[in-house]
């Protein structure tokens, strides 16, 4: 039976074992951990010898997990998820309320004041370590990571029939609305322009996210229903560089209003049939219920609205 002391390390290892395959590099998963790569890979060998399997495929140019590692790191997530909820109680009984919450998020968070709600929270639970993350990739692929763990609470894009696109495991409250608007340079002629519509823009070049992703989505099934066939020149996987796109004559690219007007030099173009607005949720899986800490912050986001 292993020793109190081989139990601690093996949750470190555990832990930079997750990193490194999450981040599909050793040297970005040790960043994440604040260890020097050696550690890491240190780690990742004594969970080889251990299990006497190898974790990852080295023969492609990004790490891979083997089979064992992907059963191994299922496994993980799960015991670090109680781990961390069980130090969290633990704390909140011996004394003020501590521990770590790992926060999902998308790209956009419309006119949610998360900063705000951060800093209320950091202000009266100075203790707790709230870990900012942002999860990219379609719909389906945030709701799969909060189910394994990966995050505690997640911000995501609900569409109109979230809770039953999502799956009832997870708990979604809605904490704000967002609308996507039609970015262009202040000196474009669409600047100028009034009801501007999809067929006006057929011959536009766009920057957009990959296929499948939550904003792309609603963007083409837009341009879809009305008809017409546009042109996504750039695929990018961050508002930001996309923006950067636009202001450099590269293209057109539609974000959240919000983030629009606050970029120099940027305007929103007029558009006869805007996107619907869509919802910003906060959810939580009912399989991994957040620990203390993650329900006060829970509490105080959902405040926040």
């Amino acid at each position: 039976m292993a020793s109190r002391m081989e139990m601690t390390v093996e949750l470190r290892q555990l832990a930079y074992f997750v990193a490194v395959a999450e981040e599909r590099s050793f040297t970005r998963g040790a960043q994440r951990e604040h260890v020097v790569q050696s550690a890491a890979s240190a780690a990742v060998a004594r969970l080889e010898q251990e299990f006497q399997t190898a974790l990852f495929d080295r023969s492609h140019r990004s790490l891979e997990l083997t089979t064992a590692g992907r059963t191994l790191l299922a496994r993980a997530r799960i015991l670090l998820a109680e781990a961390r909820r069980a130090r969290d109680d633990m704390g909140r009984l011996t004394g003020g309320l501590s521990g770590t919450v790992t926060l999902g998020m998308v790209l956009s968070t419309g006119s949610f004041d998360l900063l705000g709600a951060l800093g209320a929270f950091q202000a009266e639970h100075p203790d707790v370590v709230v870990r900012l993350r942002h999860s990219t990739g379609p719909l389906a692929g945030h709701a799969t990571a909060l189910r394994e763990g990966r995050f505690d609470l997640m911000l995501l894009p609900v569409p109109p029939h979230g809770p039953a696109v999502l799956g009832p495991d997870l708990i979604i409250d809605d904490v704000s609305r967002i609308r996507l608007g039609l970015a262009c340079r202040a000196d474009d002629p669409l600047a100028e322009a009034h009801g501007v519509t999809y067929a006006d823009l057929a011959d536009r070049r766009f920057i957009d996210f990959p296929t499948g992703w939550g904003d792309r989505t609603i963007v083409d099934s837009l341009f879809g229903t009305a008809g017409v066939q546009r042109t996504v020149a750039l695929e990018v996987v961050d508002t930001t560089t996309a923006l950067t796109m636009v202001r450099r004559r590269l293209g057109l690219a539609f974000a959240a209003e919000e983030t629009i007007t606050s970029q120099p030099g940027l305007t929103q173009v007029d558009l006869a049939d805007p996107p619907p607005l869509h919802g910003l949720g906060l959810a939580a899986s009912r399989n991994h219920p957040p620990s203390e800490a993650g329900r006060a912050l829970r509490r105080a986001l959902l405040a926040a609205r």
